[in-house]
């Protein structure tokens, strides 16, 4: 980068968070700048809540930064991050915090004292072990740490009574905990591309269940007492890509095999989404392998609208992808925006999109108003 391009851009940075600071703005966007250190005015910034440090090329966090205890939204996912101070458990109101994509390799346990944290993605940080801490984090809702080296998971995750959203999938991990079933709110479980051996009976008592993904795994039998009859939501369980797809088939009234299913694909409904119809749907998983085949006719659930919010900016279940995966880290909190904020940001992105044509000096040459 040229001196005099570097120059405009941490003006331009400088300029957005004299900004916010004046206009006592809860939201501060500084994601994408290419940013390798973080501006000592930033740490003036006492009343933002909602701040995007994603995207850049930050390998220190200050801990100056855990003195902004209004923060409930924090990114710095996609940086070079090697290690969180340890005084972040001061940050109380936190409420979504992204770490995904950087170096850290270690979780520290003081990650347990972010006693208001409900979403948290940790996805590709090299991470080998969830700490125990995990487990005092009570208002866990969802929990994304993909693409590591986990081999297990803490015993004390299981005590996560709000959690509903899990995924751990592309890790190592070979047994999944006996007390699954203390997840009473779980809704989404994803551990798919892993080393599972045995299938997870205890997570069938958590009655809240929808969606089990252990497709890619080392399942050969389903266990002698298996049974779904108590899971009222139950809409798929994916074990394709697992040993069990290659036996003889077994006399279980659940399973349902390739050379079983139709060859034409199915139909979608007027509604426009496959989720909802199961004998269809599971048919479509199961092409590639096996699935469980689940009973017709179950009604549609979870009317929360937090719920709905997330359907919304996710991708579904059909995906390649879970949906905590495709939600941009600028987009994860916009329920909390004003009016006012909104309409900024909407007129922001216009003038993004329409500077998109011109040299790239043309977004950092502008000023702050």
């Amino acid at each position: 980068m040229s001196a005099i391009l570097k120059f405009i851009r941490e003006n331009h940075i400088l300029a957005l968070i004299e900004q916010a600071i004046v206009k006592r703005k809860s939201r501060l966007s500084l994601n994408a700048f290419e940013m390798t250190e973080i501006p000592d005015l930033l740490y003036t910034c006492m009343e933002v809540q909602h701040l995007y440090l994603h995207k850049n090329k930050i390998s220190v966090i200050p801990v100056q930064i855990t003195e902004l205890l209004n923060l409930t939204t924090l990114t710095l996912d996609y940086n070079n991050i090697k290690s969180l101070p340890s005084e972040i458990g001061n940050l109380k109101n936190l409420v979504n915090l992204n770490i995904s994509y950087n170096p850290l390799n270690v979780l520290i346990p003081e990650i347990g004292e972010l006693e208001n944290l409900e979403a948290f993605w940790c996805n590709r940080i090299g991470l080998r072990e969830i700490p125990k801490e995990i487990g005092k984090l009570e208002k866990l809702d969802t929990f994304g740490a993909r693409g590591n080296q986990l081999q297990s998971i803490p015993e004390e995750m299981t005590m996560l009574a709000k959690l509903r959203w899990l995924t751990l999938e592309n890790n190592e991990i070979e047994m999944m905990p006996a007390t699954m079933d203390s997840m009473v709110a779980l809704v989404h479980c994803n551990v798919r591309n892993n080393r599972i051996k045995e299938f997870p009976i205890s997570i069938l008592k958590c009655t809240e269940l929808m969606y089990l993904q252990l497709n890619n795994n080392q399942i050969s039998t389903l266990p002698p007492d298996f049974d779904t009859c108590f899971l009222p939501d139950l809409e798929t369980i994916d074990l394709r890509m697992n040993p069990i797809c290659d036996l003889t088939h077994p006399e279980h009234p659940l399973v349902r095999y390739t050379d079983e299913l139709p060859t034409a694909e199915p139909e979608l409904s007027s509604q426009g989404s496959a989720s909802s119809r199961h004998p269809q749907n599971v048919e479509r998983l199961a092409i590639n392998g096996t699935a469980i085949r689940l009973q017709p006719g179950n009604p549609p659930r979870h009317n929360n609208d937090h719920v709905l919010d997330m359907d919304m900016d996710a991708s579904s279940v059909e995906s390649s992808e879970d949906w905590e995966n495709s939600v941009n880290s600028s987009e994860l909190d916009v329920q909390y925006q004003s009016e006012d904020e909104r309409a900024e940001n909407e007129i922001a992105d216009t003038l993004q999109a329409v500077g998109a044509a011109l040299p790239e000096l043309s977004r950092y040459a502008s000023t702050a108003s």
